[in-house]
């Protein structure tokens, strides 16, 4: 079964993609993790409403939907992650950011496309655990990509 794209759409940075990036922040690459009161899953530490935008763009690219219930299953998280990262990315450029950084693309990911486009973009506007994290995860992809 083919679960995903094998990186985020415009961004090759040959087997370094922007994912792992975020992981790494999110659980320290823990695929086991729950948080948020377990509402939260995985080394993506992705929620309900994550999960189910994931699948409805993978439904939209021709690729199979994902049971949330099998969230342990490692590939399915890095198929569930690549997908809503790919959302992310076109809502960003939808939204009149031509080419997002992986920085934007996280603040989408993390506080959320709504809260993100709510700020006007703007990352300043964003709660400083938030925009630590966004900093931490350009920083890792920087490193990943030398």
């Amino acid at each position: 079964m083919t679960y995903e794209p094998h990186r985020i759409i415009g961004h090759d940075a040959g087997h370094h993609d922007p994912r792992r990036s975020r992981a790494s922040v999110e659980s320290g690459m823990n695929y086991t993790a729950t948080g948020d009161g377990g509402k939260a899953v995985g080394a993506w530490q992705m929620h309900i409403g994550a999960w189910i935008t994931a699948n409805q763009w993978r439904k939209a690219n021709n690729l199979p939907t994902l049971r949330r219930n099998e969230w342990q299953d490692k590939n399915i998280q890095r198929a569930m992650a690549i997908s809503y990262l790919n959302w992310c990315k076109e809502q960003l450029q939808k939204n009149g950011i031509k080419e997002p950084s992986v920085e934007q693309i996280y603040m989408a990911y993390g506080w959320g496309f709504s809260n993100f486009k709510d700020s006007g973009f703007n990352m300043d506007l964003a709660p400083a655990h938030k925009r630590n994290a966004a900093e931490r995860v350009g920083n890792i992809y920087k490193e990943l990509t030398k």
